[in-house]
């Protein structure tokens, strides 16, 4: 064993206890007790540590080999375990050991490190350069571009703002040369607004004018018209066949106007021909059932004057005008057939027709007037006076415009059928309009003289005067009809005539018994038919010559029955 642990062994072997220092005690004297109390005042304690590091590195392994064992250690800490302070002092030592390493390591790598490091900042500078230089560059180009997008930005916004000005400019000269266009427009317009007025007022006024003048001329015209035929009349001769064939075209060609016009447009629309149809079915037995007493020929006469009136109350004008034209036509039809057929037989018969058709007339409905003349017309020339001239017409369309039926008819049946029309149409001659208004009844408001308004010339007695002057005429009187046309004259207007013409009308009767029968009037040589009929005239002449009255051959009927 070296003598340092026996020593130590024999040290420890005294040690009696601890001491509150944490330092170890030795078993000793009393005098050594106090000369060790001495020293360690003056020392202090003296730890493991401190006895091992005052030595040299070089005698650390040898002295590790007299330290005390494990054993020896845990001995001593049985008996006795460290206070605070020498754990506090172990511990210093060892961190103070672990400096001492690190600051050696530290200092070898840092050697080692020191060209390495140097290296890495110069590359750290140079990368840090490039990057300032590229950041530069980036910054500068981002600079660039934006001062390049800001001066476009604003050249934008300066061209746009020069084109919105220059659209604002064009615009306002745009509406400026537009109001320009459009006063001058304006202006245009006015004066030719002006000059229109003008000249549609310098044409009123002319047309006024023209119309003025024509009225005048047309009136004088007609004055004119009128007194010619007042003096032809009178006179006789060439001067009657202009005016009479004029008549009998007019009449004709009316005639000609309602069967191409009126009466196809009826029967193309189905309700205008079933209102006709109905109108035909009230007025023709009506027609039939009229006699010669008043209250009948009232009742016929307004019951047949409602049914026109329905006509004539249509909304539509045209239909209305073509139904009334229609519904006149039929009317006419139907009283022309009775004379025809009742009235030759017996001429009493005629004066309720011919007062039929006056009353009609006086009610308002004028039109009667012109369609019933162009029905007679038609159907009898001799009424007019007038034979109608062939010229380039054929036989039969001669035949059938003086009267004839063309399916064999004789000349007795053709003679009886125009007696019987010409017996109307004297009998509406002659017959006073006071009578027929007192039965048909004029509205409360219209006057008699205003109702007579209504009816046609060729109705009027005047006419009775330009029969018998026209009948006594070249070529008239040459026709072997008209000797039995004059019986039926005086026999049915007869009375009439003599009491409106007094000594014109004897003068004429005394010439048509002196000069007419014994040799101008009718055809020289003719058949029995017209013999009797000059033995029929000559007896009339001669009593009214002896008595100046026709009342003993004087149709029956001229005065209404109660």
């Amino acid at each position: 064993m070296p003598p340092g642990n026996a020593t130590l062994q024999s040290r420890l072997a005294r040690v009696k206890q601890p001491q509150p220092s944490g330092r170890y005690c030795y078993d000793i004297s009393s005098d050594e007790s106090d000369i060790d109390a001495g020293e360690r005042m003056h020392t202090g304690h003296i730890s493991w540590n401190t006895i091992y590091t005052d030595e040299s590195s070089e005698s650390d392994a040898e002295e590790d080999m007299q330290r005390p064992s494990r054993r020896d250690v845990v001995e001593i800490r049985l008996a006795n375990e460290l206070d605070p302070w020498d754990k506090w002092e172990q511990m210093c030592r060892r961190r103070a050991w672990h400096a001492v390493q690190h600051r050696g390591k530290a200092e070898t790598t840092t050697t080692a490190a020191t060209p390495a490091a140097e290296s890495s900042v110069d590359e750290i500078q140079e990368l840090l350069s490039r990057f300032q230089l590229h950041q530069l560059s980036v910054q500068k180009k981002e600079r660039e571009a934006f001062e390049q997008r800001n001066a476009s930005l604003w050249e934008g916004i300066d061209r746009a703002i020069r084109d919105a000005e220059q659209r604002a400019a064009e615009e306002a000269e745009q509406l400026a040369n537009a109001r320009r266009r459009q006063e001058e427009a304006e202006r245009q317009a006015k004066i030719a607004r002006e000059a229109e007025l003008k000249r549609i007022e310098e044409e009123n006024k002319a047309a006024e004018n023209r119309k003025h003048e024509e009225e005048a001329r047309k009136q004088e015209y007609e004055q004119q018209q009128q007194k010619e035929l007042s003096d032809n009349a009178f006179r006789g001769g060439q001067h009657l066949w202009p005016i009479a064939k004029r008549e009998y075209e007019y009449w004709r060609s009316y005639m000609t106007h309602i069967k191409e016009e009126v009466l196809p447009s009826i029967a193309r629309n189905a309700d205008w021909k079933k209102q006709c149809f109905a109108a035909k079915r009230a007025i023709t037995p009506k027609v039939g059932q009229l006699t010669n007493s008043k209250a009948e020929i009232s009742r016929i006469t307004l019951a047949i004057a409602d049914v026109l009136q329905q006509a004539r109350d249509v909304p539509d004008k045209d239909a209305a005008n073509r139904l009334h034209l229609w519904m006149l036509n039929h009317l006419s039809k139907c009283l022309i057939r009775q004379a025809e057929q009742e009235v030759a037989a017996r001429q009493e018969t005629a004066f309720p027709l011919a007062r039929l058709v006056l009353g009609i007339l006086l009610r308002g409905h004028a039109e009667l007037g012109k369609v019933f003349i162009a029905r007679l017309v038609k159907k009898c020339p001799w009424i007019l006076a007038y034979v109608p001239e062939r010229g380039m017409m054929g036989e039969d369309e001669h035949m059938k415009c003086l009267g004839f039926k063309l399916e064999g008819e004789t000349f007795q049946s053709y003679v009886s059928r125009m007696v019987g029309i010409s017996a109307l149409y004297f009998a509406c001659l002659q017959t006073p309009l006071d009578s027929v208004a007192s039965c048909c009844g004029l509205p409360s408001t219209m006057s008699l003289e205003q109702a007579a308004q209504s009816v046609p010339e060729l109705l009027r007695p005047v006419r009775m005067w330009i029969w018998q002057v026209r009948s006594m005429t070249l070529p008239v009187s040459q026709q072997a009809i008209v000797i039995s046309l004059w019986c039926t004259f005086l026999e049915v207007a007869g009375p009439s005539a003599l009491t409106r013409y007094k000594r014109q009308a004897a003068k004429m009767w005394t010439l048509l018994l002196e000069e007419g029968l014994h040799s101008k009037l009718g055809s020289r040589g003719g058949d029995e038919i017209q013999r009797s009929a000059e033995v029929r005239l000559q007896l009339i002449l001669e009593t009214w010559l002896s008595t100046k009255s026709l009342s003993d051959h004087a149709s029956p009927g001229r005065d209404m029955d109660p």
